[in-house]
C-alpha cells in the first residue's frame, strides 16, 4: 500500500508539472528571444482554447447553468434529473458480458469537441518513408464531482464579476478546492483569513436558501461583535494575532523613494526603533497594525510595527507618542491605539462580497442588516420588490409575428 501511495504521489506530481508546462508554453513562445518564438502558434493555442470553452458553455447552457469559466475547465450545475453515469454491457466473443461505465455529461462534451476539433489531416511517418493520414483528436474533457456546494462571491461594484474565486465542498463536507480568497493568500489580514475559515463551512448548514444564509449571518454577526466591542475579553497578544497583517518589500527601500505604502512606513519605523541595520537588503518582512491616530492622517501614515509592543514600557511609550503624535499618551495598550472602524470596514467589505450581495441577488432579504447594501444594490432590490410598479404603455404592445401576419385588407375602390 505504501508503494502504491508513493507512485500515486509521483504520477500526480508529474501530471501537474506536465500541465503547468503546457499551460505556460504558449506564453513562452510569445516571448521575444524564445527559441521557438511563434506568434501564430501562441495565437492558435489561445484562440482554440477560448473557442472550445465558449462552445462548452453554450452546450451546458442548453441543459443547466454555467457557474465559473476557467482557461481549461468549466464549473456548472445540472438538473438532478439529467443523466449522469451509464454502464454499457458489451457481449464478448465467448458470450460473456463486459461492463463499460461512462459519464454522460463527459461523453456529451467530448462528442462536441470531437466534432469541432478533430484534425483529419494528421500525418504520421510510416516504415516505408511515406506518411499515413488519419484523424486525430487529443483534447478530452474529464468530469469531476458532483460536489455538494460551491460558494461564489459577488463584486461590490455594479455589473462587475469576480473571476477565479470560489470554494467547493465535497459531499462529506470537506473542502475540495479553494481559489482566489484571502484565506489562501500569504500576507493577508489575519482577521479576514480567520473569518473565512469559519464562514465557508456554514454554507453547508440549513435545508433552504433562507436557513443557509441565517447560519452564515450568525457567523458574520459574531465576528462583527468582536470588532464592535473592541476585542473585549481578549488580551493584547490575541488582538495582535487577529488584526495584524504581513507585508513584504521585494526590493530595497531606496528603490521605493517617494511612494506611499503601509509596508514602507512600517519598515521606516522598524529602522527608527531597532536601527537601520535591521532594514537593509530586499525581502524585508513587515508585520503591522493600523492605528486610529494621528486623526485624519491617511492609512499609509498610520501603520505601526507590531514589534514595538514587545519593547520595554519606556521605549514603547516614547515611540508610540512619536508615531501617534500624541504627547500625552500614557503607555496605551494594543486595543487603545487600533483603528477599529478601519478593520470593521474591511470585514464588512468581505461580508458584502460573500454574504449580503449574493443573498440579495438570490431574492433573500439582507441576512446581516448591520452591513448596508451598496447604493446600486439597494435601488435594484427596491425596484424588484416594489408592488406598486407603474405599468408602461409599451407592455401592452408586442411585435407582430411574421408567420401570422394578416393579408392586407383591400378597400372596395381598390378592387
Amino acid at each position: 500500500q505504501k508503494n502504491a501511495e508513493d507512485k500515486e504521489l509521483l504520477f500526480d506530481s508529474l501530471q501537474l508539472a506536465h500541465k503547468c508546462i503546457l499551460n505556460s508554453f504558449y506564453g513562452y513562445v510569445m516571448r521575444k528571444g524564445a527559441r521557438w518564438r511563434s506568434m501564430p502558434m501562441a495565437g492558435i493555442v489561445t484562440l482554440t482554447g477560448a473557442k472550445l470553452i465558449t462552445q462548452a458553455r453554450e452546450l451546458v447552457e442548453k441543459v443547466g447553468r454555467p457557474l465559473e469559466l476557467d482557461t481549461d475547465g468549466i464549473w456548472c450545475i445540472l438538473p438532478e434529473s439529467f443523466p449522469e453515469n451509464y454502464t454499457l454491457e458489451i457481449k464478448q466473443a465467448d458470450g460473456s458480458l463486459k461492463k463499460l461505465p461512462f459519464s454522460y455529461p463527459c461523453g456529451m462534451l467530448n462528442a462536441d469537441v470531437h466534432q469541432n476539433y478533430t484534425n483529419h489531416q494528421m500525418q504520421t511517418k510510416n516504415a516505408e518513408g511515406g506518411f499515413d493520414i488519419e484523424s486525430e483528436c487529443s483534447i478530452f474533457f474529464e468530469v469531476d464531482g458532483p460536489y455538494r456546494c460551491m460558494v461564489l462571491p459577488a463584486s461590490t461594484e455594479e455589473g462587475k464579476l469576480l473571476k477565479k474565486r470560489y470554494a467547493v465542498f465535497n459531499e462529506d463536507g470537506s473542502l475540495a478546492e479553494l481559489k482566489g480568497f484571502e484565506l489562501k493568500r500569504r500576507g493577508e489580514l489575519e482577521l479576514i483569513k480567520a473569518f473565512q475559515a469559519e464562514l465557508f463551512d456554514q454554507f453547508l448548514r440549513g435545508d433552504s436558501l433562507e436557513s443557509c444564509y441565517a447560519a452564515v449571518a450568525e457567523c458574520s454577526n459574531a465576528w462583527l461583535d468582536i470588532l464592535e466591542h473592541r476585542g473585549a475579553g481578549m488580551d493584547d497578544d490575541e488582538i495582535l494575532e487577529l488584526i495584524s497583517e504581513n507585508k513584504s518589500l521585494s526590493r530595497e527601500m531606496k528603490e521605493y523613494e517617494g511612494r506611499k505604502m503601509t509596508s514602507l512606513t512600517t519598515a521606516k519605523r522598524i529602522g527608527d526603533f531597532l536601527g537601520d541595520d535591521m532594514i537593509q537588503g530586499a525581502g524585508l518582512q513587515c508585520k503591522l497594525v493600523i492605528s486610529a491616530k494621528p486623526a485624519g492622517a491617511p492609512v499609509t501614515d498610520r501603520a505601526v510595527p507590531t514589534v514595538i509592543f514587545s519593547a520595554e514600557p519606556a521605549v514603547r511609550r516614547h515611540f508610540l507618542r512619536k508615531w501617534l503624535r500624541d504627547p500625552a499618551a500614557e503607555d496605551p495598550g494594543v486595543g487603545d491605539i487600533i483603528d477599529w472602524q478601519y478593520y470593521r470596514d474591511r470585514l464588512e467589505g468581505v461580508i458584502r462580497k460573500i454574504v449580503t450581495i449574493p443573498a440579495a441577488l438570490q431574492g433573500v432579504a439582507n441576512p446581516v442588516p448591520r452591513v448596508a447594501h451598496p447604493d446600486w444594490l439597494r435601488k435594484l432590490v427596491a425596484a424588484r420588490d416594489d408592488t406598486r410598479k407603474q405599468t408602461s404603455i409599451t407592455s401592452f404592445f408586442g411585435k407582430e409575428n411574421a408567420q401570422h401576419k394578416r393579408s392586407k385588407t383591400l378597400d372596395v375602390e381598390d378592387c
